[in-house]
């Protein structure tokens, strides 16, 4: 569930692989932009968009009530996760390794840090390789909630028609989806799931979440912006034009190719920062995970949709990129690639670990 849109899927398990059976997206109703003092900016009547705020009031349940999902999926059992940074996320290093002690200092931590009364969330954590045993200090990866915004989610589904079974950090729902396409465990895979809002890098290894960084800013919304603000378009019209085919990319209509050339500069400094920030997080866990140096990139997310970007982040890390993709249904035909699918079906997955 993100600030844009909401992703469903479902899958099944054919031989020990996995197949997408059934996936949907909805779009949040479309609201007009933020006042602008840019002359250019074009009122948004088509893009879909949602603020926090206004996602755990009604804006959630409004998007959810708009069709009749229960008839697209099997079941009414479901798991979510948050995107766009809705479920904080850190890392901490704490002195205890015992799960329940660390998770009640993590909720001390996070009340202090936020200004909240430690009745008012809900926090999980788990425990990370990296470990300093002269300090005695541990390390810890950490989420954290408002029950009042975890309620209204489940509440919004229920009324839906499904029961919410499991709420999942993204780190996690990304190793999730990770290992259904990297099954050998002695690979570490640097998953990298493009939003709205942001980009966040998980480093995965043998399913497990080893570290995860959010890239806040550097989402696709900030791309649309500049595309937006360039030419004169509304958002919707942007994203029609950051999303085209590289065939109608590399169209011969002149029309088209006056659009291709300039927004190759917006793409070109937008693939150049998202890179730097991968070759951070290479240079950093080569130092400290050496067990789990990563040898690829998995793309997800909304900005995996951008044409050539495995390409672009392999020309520039000189790691291998490659799309998150399992195998579809026969009778599942979409206009979209199934990586924007991704961590919805590593959540699917979780289904058969409680069989």
């Amino acid at each position: 569930m993100g600030c844009h849109c909401i992703h469903f899927a479902q899958v099944s398990k054919r031989e020990n692989r996995w197949q997408l059976s059934a996936i949907w997206s909805l779009e949040h109703p479309a609201s007009e932009l933020r006042e602008s003092n840019d002359p250019k900016r074009r009122t948004d009547e088509m893009f879909g968009w949602v603020a926090r705020d206004e996602m755990f009031k009604n804006g959630l349940a409004k998007t959810l009530n708009t069709e009749d999902l229960r008839s697209l999926f099997l079941g009414r059992r479901c798991a979510t996760t948050l995107t766009d940074g809705m479920i904080a996320y850190r890392e901490l290093e704490l002195p205890s390794a015992n799960p329940s002690e660390a998770n009640e200092m993590v909720r001390s931590e996070i009340a202090i840090e936020t200004d909240l009364d430690i009745e008012e969330l809900v926090t999980d954590c788990w425990d990370l390789p990296q470990c300093d045993s002269r300090a005695g200090l541990c390390s810890f990866g950490a989420v954290s909630i408002k029950k009042t915004e975890v309620s209204h989610v489940a509440s919004s589904l229920l009324k839906a028609g499904f029961e919410c079974q499991t709420m999942d950090a993204l780190p996690c729902a990304m190793a999730r989806s990770t290992a259904m396409v990297v099954t050998d465990p002695d690979t570490s895979t640097l998953a990298v799931d493009l939003g709205y809002q942001q980009a966040t890098l998980t480093l995965v290894k043998a399913g497990r979440p080893v570290l995860s960084r959010e890239l806040r800013g550097l989402g696709v919304v900030s791309l649309l912006d500049q595309i937006a603000d360039a030419f004169e378009l509304s958002r919707s019209d942007a994203q029609t034009l950051l999303f085209q085919p590289s065939s109608k990319a590399a169209n011969d209509d002149p029309g088209k190719l006056a659009f291709s050339n300039p927004i190759h500069q917006y793409l070109s400094s937008f693939f150049q920062v998202l890179a730097a920030e991968i070759d951070k997080t290479i240079q950093f866990a080569t130092r400290a995970y050496r067990f789990a140096v990563p040898s690829q990139l998995l793309m997800m997310g909304a900005g995996s949709r951008i044409c050539n970007v495995d390409r672009s982040m392999e020309d520039r890390t000189g790691l291998s990129a490659r799309f998150w993709s399992i195998d579809q249904s026969d009778s599942l035909f979409v206009d979209k690639p199934s990586s924007i699918y991704a961590v919805a079906a590593g959540l699917s997955t979780l289904a058969w670990e409680q069989m």
